[in-house]
Parts: structure tokens; sequence; C-alpha cells
């Protein structure tokens, strides 16, 4: 999985709690949970925070360039009122992250999974660059914002990728409609 994990600050009807979050975490959690030996590619805090310790025992490896646990995303959010809102978002981390960065060779991978990376034409760049280092399939997936603001640039990484992933929101916002929502043949 090239992504990684944040810190978040959830306001929930009844309390506000602070959670791990990420969508390279909960791919790469849910991986597991599935019984796959999964890898992280990302931006690796040192020290390891305590409250990461429980994701990081779950996976076979998480590589990546190092940075201060102060500076890994962060994102408070509001689930209240059946609504979902994000109040803040800290994605400093985004800008220090690049493709070349990634592993020469990606061969040995039987999928690799590359998150949003906050922008559809950097998501980009990482799949481009897994497929010239060897990676046999490539999966990827969307976020709210980003299918909002690049829906043409979100179908462009669809195409490139042999499966993709988005929820309601992002379909509607991509393809006008769920009942417009489509992808190509074998995919």
């Amino acid at each position: 999985v090239v992504g990684g994990m944040s810190f978040d600050v959830l306001h929930l009807e009844d309390r506000t709690v602070e959670s791990v979050g990420g969508s390279g975490m909960y791919t790469a959690m849910a991986a597991r949970r599935c019984g796959v030996r999964v890898s992280m590619f990302y931006l690796r805090p040192d020290p390891i925070p305590e409250r990461l310790m429980p994701v990081v025992a779950r996976l076979t490896a998480w590589d990546g360039p190092a940075i201060s646990p102060e500076q890994m995303l962060r994102f408070e959010i509001s689930y209240r009122g059946g609504k979902t809102e994000y109040l803040s978002m800290s994605l400093d981390a985004l800008t220090m992250f690049s493709s070349t960065m990634l592993p020469a060779d990606l061969s040995a991978y039987d999928l690799v999974h590359v998150g949003p990376k906050g922008d559809a034409l950097k998501q980009m760049s990482f799949i481009q660059a897994c497929r010239q280092r060897g990676a046999r399939r490539i999966s990827a997936g969307t976020g709210p914002f980003i299918a909002a603001k690049q829906p043409q640039a979100v179908r462009a990484v669809m195409e490139q990728c042999d499966y993709y992933f988005m929820n309601d929101q992002e379909a509607e916002c991509i393809f006008g409609s769920l009942e417009a929502a489509h992808t190509e043949p074998g995919k």
C-alpha cells in the first residue's frame, strides 16, 4: 500500500475521540484482515508513536522516509447530525512525498494499492512510477475533495488501474450519477 496514516480527531454524536486514520492504513488493515501479507510505503514517523503500534504490528513492513510524529497528516472530522464535515486538515506532509521515493523494484508484490495523495495528478505520477518499477497489478481510490475538484483526472487515473475504489459521493462527482457509473469490461 502506497499511502499512510493520519492522526484524527472525530466528533461523534455523543463524544469526541482521537483516532488513527488514513486511507492507506484502512486499506492495509482491511487486506491484513483478509489474510494478506501487507506492507506500506509512506512517510514513517520516527519514533513511531505508541498509538500506531497496534497497526504497525500487523504490517509485514512499513518503509519510507522518516518524518517527525508532529509532521503526520491530521484531520478533524465531525460526524454529527448524520453529516460528515471536515473541520480542519493538516496535509503538509503530502508535499514531502514523491513518486521518486518509491522502491526501484515492485515486481515482488502481487498488487500495489496507491492511495489518493491529495491530488489526482500526483496519484497518477505514483501509478506510472509503480508500472515502471514492475508492479504487476495496481489498485487505487479517491477522496471526496479530489473527485469534486478533479473528476476528469480521476477518470484518467481509473483508466491506468486494474482495480478502483470509490464511495457513492465520489462516484456521483466523477460520473454525474450512480446510474452513470461504469468501468471498462474486465475491471
